[in-house]
């Protein structure tokens, strides 16, 4: 063989040589922790029961503690008359008192906008924040001491305008909702504009008194069994319940690897490492390390965790189905030794196929050259 042959014979050999010192198309874990440009990178195993922390986010001091807004009882509450509510007075035996404007009188005189209320005999009177009960008194002591020797008087309010809930977003009747005496919980203000709508996204509801804003989450409630019902709204409350189109932009969570359909997994209040594998069509059995599925979350700015899985421990696969995805986890799923040998010889064999090709022709050209035109046998 001459120095032509001699040279592709060792180009092949270093392509092999090669071909084993390159990557292999597996992931690079560490045992335990490591730091890598200022993060700190650290493995826990799913199977141990290492089941996740949760992502550190930065405190907000105007997010509220949903625990604030909860009460054990619901209290008994005595409605206090405010501006534009509606009261209706009754004096018993004289209805020239009770309606002097005969048939055309309303149910009831609207209280003005500075809380007063002008009553036939016993004058304007400043009724912003009595209750019925004390009103009546003093209309009664009012009218004892003018006209009316122990006058029999009923107060009750009739319209109910100055106590509101505002309740805005993906409901079916968007709106303020008024309060009366009775005590109002979540589930009665979304009651009153007729629940959520088909778009909403009840994962993350919005409740916001003063200058606190309170999330609530009305899916994991259920799920969790947290009384909603014992969320208690108050006047000036405002309610907002988001669109799912706009609450999905962050909520995914990422699958690659070897698994049948990689891309983005769209999660709801609740997604598990098995519900996303599902999702993703399952791991491919030809090519994926059973014993090496991953999650990598950004835990914080200096810190990501990795979650490893061994899914050929049956009782370690159960325990994918309780590890719960944070949004944007990413879940790889790494190749088997066997298929990165498979792929690692789709790679040469191109290349063998060409150098076998170039020897076999410097081997005719030697051939024709020695032995002229002959047939080789």
């Amino acid at each position: 063989m001459n120095k032509i042959g001699i040279g592709l014979c060792g180009v092949a050999a270093a392509v092999l040589s090669g071909c084993f010192a390159a990557p292999q198309m597996r992931m690079d874990v560490p045992t335990d922790s490591t730091t890598y440009n200022g993060i700190t990178f650290k493995l826990h195993s799913i199977e141990k029961g290492e089941m996740g922390e949760p992502v550190q986010v930065v405190a907000n001091p105007a997010e509220g503690k949903l625990e604030d807004l909860m009460v054990d009882t619901l209290p008994e509450l005595e409605y206090r008359i405010g501006p534009l509510d509606m009261v209706q007075v009754v004096v018993w035996e004289h209805p020239e008192l009770t309606s002097p404007m005969g048939q055309y009188q309303p149910a009831g005189q609207k209280v003005t906008t500075d809380g007063k209320l002008f009553y036939p005999y016993a004058g304007e009177i400043q009724v912003a924040g009595l209750t019925a009960q004390e009103l009546r008194a003093e209309i009664t002591k009012r009218l004892s001491d003018k006209i009316l020797n122990d006058p029999q008087v009923d107060v009750r309010v009739t319209g109910y305008h100055s106590r509101k809930a505002f309740v805005t977003g993906a409901v079916n009747k968007p709106g303020y909702v008024s309060f009366d005496e009775n005590p109002m919980t979540l589930p009665d203000v979304l009651a009153e504009v007729g629940g959520f709508n088909e778009k909403a996204d009840p994962a993350f509801v919005q409740l916001r008194r003063g200058d606190k804003v309170y999330n609530i989450d009305y899916v994991r409630a259920f799920k969790d069994n947290i009384a909603v019902e014992r969320v208690l709204v108050k006047p000036g409350d405002q309610v907002f319940v988001p669109l799912r189109s706009e609450t999905e932009r962050d909520r995914k969570v990422y699958v690659l690897g070897e698994v049948n359909r990689s891309g983005i997994v769209r999660m709801d209040s609740y997604l598990s490492l098995a519900e996303a594998l599902a999702s993703a069509g399952g791991v491919n059995a030809t090519n994926a390390s059973s014993s090496d599925i991953y999650v990598i979350r950004n835990t914080a700015a200096d810190k990501i965790d990795i979650y490893q899985l061994n899914a050929k421990n049956a009782m370690a696969l159960a325990m994918a189905d309780r590890f719960e995805m944070n949004p944007r986890d990413i879940v790889y799923v790494d190749a088997s030794g066997l298929a990165t040998w498979n792929r690692l010889l789709s790679l040469i064999t191109p290349t063998m196929a060409a150098v076998k090709q170039g020897t076999d022709i410097i081997y005719n050209v030697q051939y024709i050259h020695n032995n002229g035109w002959k047939v080789r046998k």
